[in-house]
């Protein structure tokens, strides 16, 4: 067993150096795609306050489902170490159940932000 959480802990610091090392690329690309911060300077550094905020959102929000991401894979590594043992499955099921609920609320805080800003901050 502590061979496998030293293996879990080694994938987890791994994703997380990943995810660091290129969030700043998925972030600006989200921002493309979604059309915040349409007056920012070439350097990407937001004018504004609303570009700031949204940069800000980007940011968190994308941590948050790396987070919740990371505890799904989690609870299907318990999963699958469980062997069989019911009081182990029920803690991976709940794990999963939990990245998932925290997955749907990422999902449903970034729409948020979209609706109060293209609705409230256009106007």
């Amino acid at each position: 067993m502590k061979k496998m959480t030293k293996l879990f802990k080694t994938i987890t610091a791994s994703i997380a150096t990943y995810a660091l090392v290129f969030s700043a690329n998925v972030t600006l690309a989200a921002e493309k795609i979604s059309g915040w911060g349409t007056k920012e300077s070439p350097s990407f550094v937001p004018t504004d306050i609303r570009g700031a905020i949204m940069n800000l959102t980007n940011w968190i929000l994308g941590f948050i489902s790396i987070i919740a991401t990371l505890v799904i894979i989690y609870g299907g590594v318990l999963y699958l170490t469980a062997a069989g043992n019911d009081d182990n499955v029920a803690t991976a099921k709940k794990t999963i159940s939990y990245g998932i609920i925290g997955v749907v609320i990422a999902g449903l805080a970034y729409a948020m932000v979209i609706v109060v800003s293209t609705v409230i901050l256009s106007s």
